[in-house]
């Protein structure tokens, strides 16, 4: 059966549900752009902290950063993701987000390091659990090699869409390439694209599909490659890169196809660094950096209805 005139299609061609449309409307500029600030980070906020004892840093003080940085470059975001373990009732008691702010809650347990270990869900938490706190959208990470067999990775995130379909939530799907993978990034990263979004989900977040050192036109042939072998939206992650270099990424990235960014230390990992003064020279960068990104995908990104 055709679907009706008009009506917007997902990844199989059925209309997409009531809830989804919600859902992704919310998280995203009227103009359908995702302008999503990252702050679900554990490990790597801890490291930024304290770059030689990171596993010392309390569940608190990341709690208290992520509210803050909430509380400042919020507003500036279509969306903001943050962990249900120590950012999420936090920003709730604070009331950081605005109405036009959507959330997003990453629900992966992201403390496994290799391939040895299959992706799993932060104990306690599930799409249902989510739903109920709520989120617009669900999002779970997870590394992944196209090269090897993928049952786990795939039960995993097939498991997600069903649930997600059940709760009428939108999935955001981050598969991210093993370190011994990076040589052969732009394979890796479209494959590996190609093979997530076979199962269903509704947006792929993903690493940049090139080497940094490659050419303009290097990059914007894979970028271009990329949003030809998938159906849905994707946005890029920061990946915690150097924010020159991501903007470069990220103009070309929209250019051919990108729905958006979802960027994290790129934006606010200075201003952790320096300490968060709240009048500080890096603040006023960080939220300069964010208006430049959401500028950039509100000009060249490909809306996500289209």
């Amino acid at each position: 059966m055709s679907p009706p005139s008009g009506s917007l299609c997902g990844p199989t061609g059925e209309p997409i549900s009531t809830g989804k449309l919600q859902g992704l409307h919310a998280v995203s500029t009227p103009g359908g752009a995702f302008a999503v600030l990252a702050l679900d980070h554990l490990s790597a906020l801890s490291a930024t902290l304290d770059p030689d004892q990171p596993a010392t840093v309390p569940d608190s003080r990341l709690a208290e950063i992520k509210v803050r940085l909430g509380q400042w470059l919020a507003e500036q975001s279509s969306g903001v993701l943050i962990d249900p373990v120590v950012g999420l009732q936090p920003f709730l008691d604070h009331g950081v987000l605005a109405a036009s702010t959507g959330l997003l809650i990453g629900l992966e347990d992201g403390d496994y390091a290799s391939l040895d270990h299959a992706p799993r869900l932060f104990q306690g938490w599930d799409v249902a659990r989510a739903k109920e706190a709520g989120a617009d959208a669900i999002k779970c990470s997870f590394l992944y090699d196209p090269s090897l067999p993928s049952d786990v990775a795939h039960d995993f995130v097939a498991a997600l869409v069903v649930d997600c379909a059940r709760a009428d939530l939108p999935l955001f799907a981050e598969p991210l390439a093993p370190p011994s993978l990076h040589a052969d990034r732009r394979r890796t990263v479209v494959e590996t694209a190609r093979s997530i979004a076979a199962l269903g989900v509704d947006v792929l977040k993903l690493e940049f599909p090139a080497d940094t050192d490659g050419t303009d036109a290097e990059w914007l042939d894979a970028c271009s490659e990329l949003s030809e072998a998938i159906r849905q939206p994707w946005t890029l992650l920061s990946a915690g890169a150097n924010f020159s270099t991501f903007v470069r990424q990220f103009t070309i990235a929209c250019q051919t196809g990108a729905s958006g960014y979802v960027a994290g230390r790129a934006v606010w990992k200075d201003v952790v660094a320096d300490g968060l003064e709240e009048h500080s020279p890096q603040l006023a960068e960080a939220r300069s950096r964010l208006r430049l990104l959401t500028d950039i995908a509100e000009a060249n990104a490909r809306p996500w209805m289209d």
